[in-house]
Parts: C-alpha cells; structure tokens; sequence
C-alpha cells in the first residue's frame, strides 16, 4: 500500500512539474524536427518522405537524403512514455530522434572491426585490446590507427567536431598478468579506452598509453617487467594513499560523536589523500563546516581538532558557514559561502588570513562531495599547524604535530 502510495505521489508530481501528455498528445511537428536534424547533420540533404509509422501515441517518421553521397536517415517525432520505478505510466512526453550519426557509423564500422580483429590481441566479444606487456604497446598502438584512419574518411563530409563527439569506436585497453588470465578472462586491470576519431596520431596515442600503463605500474596495480622506459617511469607519483596518520596514530575518519546532526558522521569516505599533476603535491579532502539537520555530514577538520587537544564549534546562517577551532594558544576561524557548491572559502589564523588555493568537486572530483574542497597537503598541514612526511611504498600520508 505504501508503494502504490509513493508511486502515485511521484506520478502527480511528475504532472504537474514536468507537463507530462496524454497519448493522445501532439507531438512536434516537421518544423522542430528539421531544427532539431540541422543540428546533427551539417551536410545538405533533402527530405524525401514521411509517414506517421504509429498512432495514440503517435510517431512520425521523416525520411531524408544528403545531396552529395546520397546517404540516406530518418528522424522520429514521437511520444515517449515516462517510466517511474521501473513502472510504466499513462504519461508521454514529446521527444526528437535522428540515426543520422549511426547510419554514419555504419559506413566505416566493419571496415574498422575487421582491421581490430585481425590483431591477436583484440577479444571481438568484448571490444578489447589485450596487453600482457608494455612492450605490446607497438603492435597495439599500429591496428589502432590502423582502425582510426578509416573514420579519417568522413572529414571529406564532416567536421574534426563531429567525429570527437561520435567515434566510430570505442577500445578498451586492458593488462593481464599471464596468458593464462588471458585465456580465462580472469583478474584483468584496466588501462584507458581509446576512442577511434579519425584524427589520433601515433605520438600522442603512443605516449597517452604509455603514461597510463606506468603510472598503474607505479601504483602497484600492474607488473613492472623491466621493459617499461625510464622517461616515462620518472617523476610518477602513486595516484592515492589510503593511509594518513597523525603523530604516529592512524586516523580512521570514524567518529560517530557529532553534536550537529544526529546521524553521526561520515568522514571515512575521505580517509585518502591523491596526488594532483596540476598542483604538484598530495591533496587532501576538507570540509567547509557545512551543517544540515536532515543529512549527516563530514566534519574532518573537526576530527582532526579533537585528534590534537583543541576544540571545535560550528554554525550556519543565510547560506554562510562559519567554524572556529582552537589548538593551545592558537585559533582558526573559517567563513564558507555555500550554494548547491563552495562559492567562496576564507580562513582566519589568530585574525590574519591564510591564502588557501581549493578544488571543488566540480573541478577535482576526488573531493567527493559538494560541501568539500580539495587542498594541497601543505594548506592542509596550515589548518592545525602541522608539518608532514608521505611514504608512497607504504602508501601513506604522515602529519606531525609542531
């Protein structure tokens, strides 16, 4: 019953937000959907025919033909059903279809397919490329832009845009440990997908490729074999640390005392520090002091304060989140302007301000939540008067009290 109940809340939800149709709607007519058709197909064509292919609800189809190589598509005005928990309803709404980009893809599709598969390394059931070295990476890298240059071919018709908004394929790169594994399709790590534009040249795939197998070498995720050069292993970084300690104590982010809301915190979601190729050091995740009645929510720096003998306090008013903190004889006090994201972050030590550089989550999306920031573990270490150590071996971030 309560089911049915919130099933027929969200359908007149959905009502009386969304303007939802009947099935006996109109749909869009050849105006909007010549509009919508302009927009994908830049080369000039002409319609050819249409035919309403269904009624109540109703589906128009428009058939069309470029002048030039006389490719032929369709485009659909139709009512479209809404769907709410995996129920359909008696709702629709009007919606514009075109396979313009799929009868494109078609053109060079096998064409590329045959190339890949011809490759011993390429699974054809799974769309993936198989390394078992870094030294695979040659042959690999060749049937690849093998692959590409056959979509090269549409420039002639489209722009270098179009064919990076819609590959003709996507490759998925993967290492295994043995040909065992191989055969067995078992216990692979993935590298990158490669996405086949007709425009990827040899240098930048091969060193796009190359980058990303090191790096997953130096972090520990796939055998160093010896055949890896040294210019591309230098100046790696392992990608996060899952251990932070301060003064010698692990810091497991699993405080269930917290005075601001009454389902506890949730700060082992950010027990990890990553390192960031723009700021050239480890950054960790801070929160803003954001505070809500309805949601638990992280307050690392509060963890942090208890974990060194200070104290904590917090509020919020109008959208503005303020926190103070005190450890021994000095205070912090931090101001945060939030809506739906961090819009302006400030921090005060004993008055002067500190110059704090952040990421939010939208630019650095291992910040992992919109009431955080990302900083530099040396802004980090400013917060509480800290200094640090990293031991990328044992993957690990280590604080120390002044």
């Amino acid at each position: 019953m309560k089911r049915m109940l919130g099933l027929l809340l969200a359908v007149l939800l959905c009502v009386s937000l969304c303007s939802c149709l009947g099935a006996d709607a109109e749909i869009y007519g050849r105006r909007e959907v010549l509009e919508y058709v302009d927009e994908i197909c830049k080369e000039a064509y002409d319609e050819i025919g249409r035919e309403l292919i269904e009624e109540t609800p109703d589906n128009m189809e428009y058939r069309f033909r470029t002048r030039d190589r006389g490719l032929e598509f369709t485009a659909n005005s139709y009512l479209s059903p809404i769907w709410i928990d995996a129920t359909k309803t008696s709702f629709y709404t009007r919606e514009i279809s075109c396979n313009y980009v799929s009868v494109v893809h078609d053109l060079y599709a096998d064409e590329v397919r045959e190339i890949l598969r011809a490759h011993d390394a390429y699974e054809d059931s799974y769309g993936w490329m198989q390394l078992l070295s870094f030294s695979d990476l040659d042959s690999v890298v060749d049937v690849l832009l093998q692959a590409d240059a056959v979509y090269s071919r549409e420039l002639a018709y489209n722009a270098p845009e179009f064919l990076s908004e819609h590959p003709v394929a996507r490759v998925h790169v993967v290492w295994y440990p043995s040909q065992e594994d191989m055969d067995a399709h078992d216990n692979w790590t993935n590298i990158t997908d490669v996405m086949l534009t007709g425009q990827n040249s040899r240098e930048e795939l091969y060193n796009s490729l190359a980058n990303q197998y090191a790096q997953l070498c130096t972090d520990g995720k796939i055998e160093n074999r010896g055949d890896i050069p040294p210019q591309y292993l230098q100046d790696k970084h392992v990608s996060l640390l899952e251990t932070i300690e301060l003064d010698g104590e692990e810091m497991l982010y699993d405080s269930t005392d917290n005075p601001y809301s009454q389902y506890g915190l949730t700060t082992d979601s950010y027990k990890y520090a990553w390192y960031s190729e723009e700021q050239q050091s480890y950054m960790l995740v801070m929160d803003i002091g954001f505070l809500s009645d309805s949601t638990s929510v992280p307050l690392i720096n509060r963890e942090y304060v208890r974990a060194l003998g200070g104290s904590y306090t917090a509020e919020s008013a109008d959208g503005v989140y303020r926190s103070e903190w005190t450890i021994g004889d000095t205070t912090w006090e931090m101001r945060a302007v939030y809506d739906k994201s961090v819009e302006d972050l400030r921090v005060k030590r004993n008055g002067e301000t500190i110059p704090l550089a952040y990421k939010t989550v939208d630019e650095e999306h291992n910040v992992g939540a919109t009431f955080c920031v990302g900083v530099t573990a040396e802004d980090f270490c400013k917060l509480f008067d800290l200094r640090y150590t990293v031991d990328e071996s044992a993957g690990k971030i280590c604080f120390f009290s002044k």
